[in-house]
């Protein structure tokens, strides 16, 4: 939702956090049974207490690559890297660089082209339905409740709670579920919202359908928002702080 406070996992993002993961990987090589990197017994540490970091260690290693959504992986050619990196074998940074990059581009492009085809599907048969109405721009909404009081202008900051979800109905982020209100500045965030927000008053409630080139475009921004891909925000608008024109101190 807000731009500044959801990682978008530019491919330097994923490359740095390839780099941690080899680290890791190293380090967990280098610890097995029980020895240190130069090869000796650690004494007090036993055959559980090596398992249980190396499960941990394997467990932060797939919630990193889930999240980053590389997609299908060689678990054979992530052994043999690590192997590599252990034994001092050095790649060049930037051919590191162009592999990860040229990877991410072509399956960004592979998986965008066939989400926004369903992005699109999705959006011409929701247009249809009841109360949902379309601005200009192609954002998609419908009124759930008015709300009685200011309606935000683009440099307000609101304080809302809300629930988004992808075209698989998967909910990616929700403050209900966290028992937390959020408040942003609306022209910190994504377009859709941005737009939105101003269609209701304070104390309102609306549903906004965002099409992809509103909410996070090309890019997409993590394994549950794809790119180009539709996403669905129910909103309740709970209160509107009004911009404050900062004062120039005199010189």
């Amino acid at each position: 939702m807000d731009e500044r406070t959801i990682s978008t996992h530019s491919n330097m993002k994923k490359i740095l956090t390839l780099a941690v993961i080899c680290m890791l990987g190293v380090l967990a090589l280098s610890s097995c049974d029980k020895k240190t990197s130069d090869g000796k017994q650690v004494p007090g540490i036993t055959k559980s207490d090596v398992d249980s970091v190396s499960y941990m260690i394997g467990y932060y290693v797939g919630m990193n690559f889930k999240g980053d959504d590389f997609g299908p992986l060689s678990g054979n050619k992530i052994i043999e890297g690590m192997r590599a990196a252990n034994s001092g074998l050095e790649i060049d940074f930037m051919e590191f660089q162009n592999v990860i990059n040229g990877y991410m581009e072509k399956r960004n492009k592979i998986v965008g082209e066939d989400i926004l085809k369903r992005s699109e599907s999705f959006l011409a048969d929701n247009a249809k339905k009841d109360g949902v109405m379309i601005t200009e721009s192609g954002l998609q909404y419908k009124i759930i409740r008015e709300g009685d009081g200011p309606k935000p202008s683009a440099q307000d900051t609101v304080e809302v709670n809300y629930e988004g979800t992808n075209l698989d109905g998967k909910v990616f982020d929700s403050s209900y579920e966290r028992g937390q209100s959020v408040t942003f500045p609306l022209n910190g965030v994504i377009p859709g919202w941005t737009e939105g927000m101003q269609l209701i008053g304070e104390g309102g409630e609306i549903m906004l359908y965002i099409p992809g080139e509103l909410a996070y475009g090309e890019r997409g921004a993590s394994s549950d928002i794809r790119p180009n891909e539709a996403l669905t925000f129910k909103v309740e608008l709970l209160s509107v702080k009004p911009y404050v024109e900062p004062v120039e101190e005199k010189k």
